[in-house]
């Protein structure tokens, strides 16, 4: 019989600085090193605006070992208040090397870093021409082969998922060019390979029934990859049109369009993990396109199904989110038994609807790698010298 789960809940960050790591803990996106002795984040001036050109944000690492220490070891000019600044431990050496974005102000380049902590020094960074690119990392493949990339320039319509400053190289070029799209990167060689146009996408959406205005540029948003690394999940949005998700083979083929568009989750394979307004979560299977005859929960497991949720690194647990009173909760949901247990902190977001603004603070629970703990941000509320400050807390699982 398993044993009841209480909580501990760890401020682990103060002001008068702002903290974040800034994205999704979907497809095993991990804030702590290979050892867990080190969180990965971002340190900014502000949060209550979106950053203008030329703003940085420190990237910092945080000890976990020694007080949770908060070191600068770099700075970025490529970053937001949502998606950050695409922080990934590199799987091939993720005890020391991450990856995040950066932008240099005299080119106009959106590029990718790859920095290492041993010496304090970046590693690589990934950067595409000839003339300014803005062709950047937006999700590192669990296997540590490839990095997917998009064209950030084209995000700047929509301020929420956009970098200040950043141009769109296809300017000059046709709308939705047959050279521009999704891209994956390899890690070791740098090379990069178009997987699916803009062109491509605007002929797939014709064939679903969408009509794009000719004038629209679409941009791609939020790549989510599978633990297998042969698939992708991502989403297409162009001004004054609706979000569709697909998925695609990192080869270039299947491109599928996904039924539930709102924050999916790999479980094996080609199955995803999408919402459904009873309360429980649906399995997809991408490749049959259709439902599987299992699902997650039962009616009214789960608060809500549309919100964040992650599968925990080792299968057992999946944790979703759901908003109450201005702040969010994290259910917590156990394979073996179906047990469910639900978590908060005393941090909560900003503003009355966390989902319209643009710098909104999204659930995003994030896994540490021995699945008992997850990282989550918000606004101190309580009357102590960080309040009023975004930053961020552990909440760790232990037996009750």
């Amino acid at each position: 019989m398993e044993r009841p789960i209480a909580f501990e809940v760890t401020p682990i960050t103060t002001g008068p600085k702002n903290h974040l790591f800034g994205y999704i803990g979907q497809s095993l996106t991990i804030p702590w090193n290979e050892s867990g002795r080190y969180i990965v984040a971002m340190r900014t001036d502000f949060f209550k605006r979106m950053p203008e050109a030329g703003e940085t944000a420190d990237i910092v690492i945080i000890d976990t070992a020694n007080g949770y220490e908060v070191t600068k070891v770099d700075t970025t000019r490529a970053w937001n208040l949502q998606k950050g600044t695409m922080l990934y431990w590199n799987p091939n050496a993720p005890e020391t090397q991450f990856f995040f974005n950066d932008r240099d102000p005299e080119t106009e380049d959106i590029f990718t870093v790859l920095f290492d902590i041993s010496t304090m020094k970046r590693v690589k960074e990934y950067r595409f021409g000839p003339g300014p690119s803005t062709v950047a990392n937006t999700g590192v493949a669990p296997n540590g082969r490839y990095f997917a990339a998009v064209n950030h320039g084209r995000n700047s319509w929509r301020e929420v998922v956009s970098y200040a400053g950043a141009v769109d190289e296809t300017r000059d070029a046709t709308v939705n060019p047959n050279t521009e799209g999704l891209f994956r990167v390899d890690i070791e060689t740098g090379e990069r390979t178009l997987i699916i146009s803009y062109q491509a996408l605007v002929t797939s959406l014709a064939s679903l029934g969408y009509a794009v205005d000719p004038a629209s540029p679409l941009s791609i948003h939020r790549t989510c990859w599978n633990r297998d690394s042969n698939r992708i999940d991502f989403v297409v949005r162009w001004p004054g049109g609706v979000a569709v998700e697909f998925v695609i083979r990192t080869d270039g083929t299947n491109l599928a369009q996904i039924p539930s568009p709102r924050h999916p989750e790999w479980l094996d394979g080609p199955v995803m993990t999408c919402e459904n307004k009873e309360g429980w979560l649906d399995l997809y299977n991408v490749d049959t396109a259709s439902y599987t005859s299992d699902q997650i929960g039962s009616k009214d497991t789960f608060k809500d199904t549309g919100a964040d949720r992650a599968y925990s690194p080792d299968g057992k647990w999946i944790v979703c989110t759901y908003t109450s009173n201005g702040s969010w909760y994290y259910q917590f949901y156990r394979f073996s038994d179906g047990a469910v247990y639900t978590a908060t902190t005393t941090l909560t977001y900003e503003g009355a609807n966390p989902k319209t603004n643009a710098t909104r603070i999204d659930g995003a629970p994030r896994w540490n790698r021995t699945s008992d703990a997850i990282l989550v941000g918000g606004i101190v509320t309580e009357n102590n010298p960080s309040k009023g400050t975004r930053q961020m807390a552990m909440i760790r699982l232990v037996p009750g």
